[in-house]
């Protein structure tokens, strides 16, 4: 039996030309559990000069777990999802309608995975239930801004997106980690971000 949790965050970048367009910052966290034991985890931040929300982080986050799920081998054993965004939840259920075209590619990508993973179950969990997804999620936030120099030239970057006539829906990859071992007991405080782990910019 695995477990994913996932859990995604949402940082909005103040854009005066393009009010409403909601460009920013979208951290994320997941973790998979094997009959209860940590056995992989992953944290990240992806970064949208339009359409940036806190449910495209959720996505982002569900579909960064699911593909490490499918990297793991894991295909005919039973698959529990569970994360604290009850709209994505009854979104994968059918129980909600998706109103947002932004979400719609993202939606369409995570059935495509879920297909080969035939005895997956939805679950909603509340927040104060997904604390270790929500842990990740923030630590990957504060790990890109840690390395100043790369965080600005991410601003710098989305600020020439902005200053254009038509703010880009590309998702650029500032961070992504992902470890396949099982964990030892989760350490409080993390240790200090490595800021080498943050690449270069991706286009995805």
């Amino acid at each position: 039996m695995y477990k994913l949790q996932f859990d995604g965050l949402f940082r909005k970048v103040e854009d005066k030309t393009h009010p409403g367009g909601k460009a920013g910052f979208m951290g994320y966290g997941w973790l998979i559990y094997k009959n209860g034991i940590l056995t992989a985890r992953g944290h990240g931040v992806y970064m949208r000069g339009k359409d940036a929300t806190s449910n495209v982080a959720e996505y982002l986050a569900l579909i960064e777990g699911l593909e490490s799920l499918l990297d793991m081998g894991v295909y005919g054993e039973p698959v529990t999802v569970t994360g604290d965004a009850k709209s994505i939840i009854d979104q994968m259920t059918g129980a909600s309608a998706i109103n947002a075209p932004a979400l719609r590619p993202l939606y369409q990508r995570v059935k495509r995975i879920a297909v080969r993973l035939p005895q997956i179950t939805w679950t909603w969990t509340p927040r104060k239930d997904n604390h270790n997804a929500d842990k990740l999620t923030r630590l990957a936030m504060r790990q890109v801004r840690a390395n100043q120099s790369e965080y600005k030239k991410a601003l710098q970057f989305l600020n020439e997106d902005l200053s254009g006539k038509k703010a880009s829906k590309h998702l650029v990859s500032l961070l992504d980690l992902r470890i396949y071992q099982p964990m030892p007991a989760w350490l409080e405080p993390y240790p200090t971000p490595v800021t080498s782990s943050i690449p270069v910019m991706q286009f995805v």
